[in-house]
């Protein structure tokens, strides 16, 4: 069972969608820091595991603008693009803070039993006995296995996802069944 980045919150766009992206789901995969070189290549803080759904870009959405990707590459830990349009520093720094966004259909195949943060978050979480928990407020890497943040009536609750622990999780619904270890719930 595992979790994947993207780790934000997927955001539903409350302005025009551009052409280029409209009828499709914007994900949230990056934030663009600052200008990088004489050239308006700009430097951006992926929030992916990966950087395949940049690979797998044609546009980037910055704010709400899209913008066609001529290069992309790694440096250090971060993701130097390239965009049609942007071609000094001055442009590219007016990107700068901006969220950085590519279409659903751009994120890499997911496994069986491997969800995307952005499917959890908000998901509804109950145990195996019927007690409603409250929802995925967000999740927490650790290395050896992600930690869901569960807020409910009981406060805070901290759930290793991990088999054994999270017995299904249903997209559709918006629901996760958990059974957790002894000591984990408050008024346990």
């Amino acid at each position: 069972m595992t979790s994947n980045r993207p780790d934000t919150q997927l955001r539903e766009e409350p302005f025009p969608v551009p052409e280029s992206t409209r009828g499709k789901r914007l994900i949230v995969i990056g934030q663009s820091l600052k200008p990088f070189g004489i050239r308006g290549e700009i430097k951006i803080r992926p929030c992916t595991e990966s950087l395949e759904a940049f690979d797998r870009s044609s546009v980037l959405v910055f704010g709400h603008t899209p913008y066609k990707v001529r290069s992309l590459r790694p440096h250090g830990g971060a993701v130097l693009a390239a965009l049609e349009g942007i071609d000094t520093p001055e442009q590219a720094r007016q990107l700068c803070g901006s969220l950085v966004k590519t279409d659903e259909e751009n994120l890499p195949p997911k496994e069986e039993d491997e969800y995307y943060w952005f499917e959890l978050i908000g998901m509804k979480v109950y145990t195996t006995k019927g007690r409603d928990l409250g929802k995925i407020t967000r999740i927490t890497p650790t290395g050896a296995n992600d930690v869901l943040h569960v807020e409910g009536t009981s406060g805070e609750v901290l759930l290793p996802m991990i088999d054994g622990v999270v017995v299904q999780v249903d997209t559709e619904k918006g629901e996760m069944i958990v059974d957790p270890l002894e000591g984990l719930l408050p008024d346990d």
